[in-house]
């Protein structure tokens, strides 16, 4: 099957946005564990509708605290040499490169190798962040018009990003935000929970123990003020009065950020309840026709933002990351598009951390030191991806976007493009082979500890 045949294939579904993916894949994996056919039309729809209400839920949060980031960034802001213009330009570059369904075909190809080698639990089905592992694919051919290069640096980000899924299922965060039987999936983003586990044990062994500031205790000692409404209210009045807003849009900021706060939890229930049938009638099924063996349902963490914690923790970090941006030497780039969807980032790092809030903000901030200094490699390779991939950029503009800094795939496909003059094909290829010979050797490590565990 070619290429052509693929993206005409492939085209409308893509088009269609994530929704469509997750209301015909759960209703179709309804029907292979055996649930009736009108029960999995039922969950899928339902599923769906918890999506759709979390997307809608957050593009009002993010329309809600746009603009006082905007304000921000224009307040204490200053001329940098690149410009944030969002994720979505970059997942648009990503979708429209004409070898974008192969590499879609390749990923997918990877997990069913990797399933059937044992060398990951997940089976993805949040295709849509396909993108992140394109992109920097993208980068590879930006730097060496080698798309059978770029291909296998593509193919071996989704190697890797299976077992970050993993990882994140396999030391129970996923289940404790509420998801049993699922994983995460965004791409190379995943690598941030763990970040956050580690991060956490360096806490441990500091006297900073987690689980005690959490927004259910600080509800307990001091009353109202840990109920979501309320932290919603005081985080937005802070926000508002840094931006520069007048008492009438404070107020109104306060509501609106409110409202995300309340809400988030509720539409994340309806995605829970539907859930639970899907995933009990799958854990059955997979348990039979592979032994006993546990595999985990991956999806977009888009899910899991209804957590008080991440949304205050996010809330927060909005004028922490622009501080980062203007006290860090040599950074190029101020956030702008992307600095309210940094959300998908702490919402990896409240897990480990317990949803304690100090601990979270505190790990959340180091967090952002990393990703600010990153972004200053990156942001060369996410403008190098879009002049290929022919946006139309003014001249004298260059551009990049907060959320490519905080993906390493975009990071290690910059380095290894740039390498390739220097060690060529068979030099990338030979890191690449390493690389996952290194990761193979701690999967089969891990194996064998579950097996000496039973």
């Amino acid at each position: 099957m070619g290429v052509e045949t693929l993206s005409f294939i492939l085209d409308p579904i893509i088009n269609a946005g994530p929704l469509f993916f997750i209301f015909i894949v759960f209703t179709i994996i309804g029907l292979i564990v055996r649930l009736k056919p009108l029960s999995a039309i039922r969950n899928g729809l339902m599923i769906a509708v918890g999506f759709q209400g979390v997307y809608i839920v957050l593009d009002f949060f993010l329309g809600s605290i746009g603009p006082v980031a905007a304000a921000l960034s224009e307040r204490y802001g200053d001329v940098f040499t690149y410009t944030d213009i969002g994720w979505a330009a970059f997942a648009s570059f990503s979708w429209g490169w004409p070898w974008a369904y192969a590499l879609v075909a390749i990923l997918l190809v990877v997990n069913i190798i990797m399933i059937f080698t044992k060398m990951t639990d997940t089976v993805n089905l949040n295709i849509w962040d396909f993108w992140e592992p394109i992109f920097a694919s993208i980068i590879i051919m930006a730097f060496t018009k080698n798309i059978t290069l770029a291909l296998i640096v593509g193919a071996c980000f989704g190697w890797f990003n299976l077992m970050l899924s993993d990882f994140s299922a396999q030391k129970g965060y996923i289940e404790d935000l509420g998801f049993e039987g699922l994983s995460f999936y965004q791409g190379g983003s995943v690598i941030w929970i763990v970040f956050g586990h580690y991060l956490s044990k360096i806490f441990d062994k500091f006297g900073l123990k987690g689980g005690k500031f959490t927004p259910e205790y600080i509800q307990e000692k001091y009353g109202v003020i840990g109920e979501p409404v309320i932290l919603g209210g005081i985080l937005a009045f802070l926000m508002g009065i840094g931006a520069g807003y007048n008492l009438i849009d404070v107020m109104l900021l306060m509501i609106s950020l409110a409202t995300s706060m309340v809400l988030f939890p509720i539409i994340t229930g309806i995605i829970m309840q539907a859930l639970v049938p899907v995933t009990d009638a799958a854990k059955g099924f997979l348990k039979k026709t592979t032994k006993g063996r546990n595999l985990y349902i991956g999806v977009d963490p888009a899910i899991a933002l209804g957590n008080t914690t991440t949304i205050a923790v996010g809330i927060l970090m909005m004028p922490v990351m622009l501080v980062l941006a203007f006290v860090i030497p040599g950074v190029v780039m101020v956030p702008l598009a992307d600095l309210s969807i940094m959300m998908f980032v702490w919402i990896f790092l409240t897990p480990p951390m317990k949803f304690d809030l100090l601990r979270s903000f505190i790990a959340a901030v180091i967090a952002g030191v990393v990703i600010t200094l990153m972004g200053i490699l990156i942001a060369p390779f996410s403008n190098a991806a879009a002049v290929y991939s022919g946006a139309e950029i003014p001249s004298g503009t260059a551009v990049s976007s907060m959320l490519n800094s905080y993906t390493p795939e975009n990071l290690v496909a910059g380095l290894l493009g740039k390498a390739y003059t220097t060690i060529g094909f068979t030099g990338v290829v030979s890191i690449i082979i390493a690389s996952i010979v290194i990761s193979v050797i701690f999967r089969l490590r891990y194996l064998k500890k579950k097996r000496q565990k039973r």
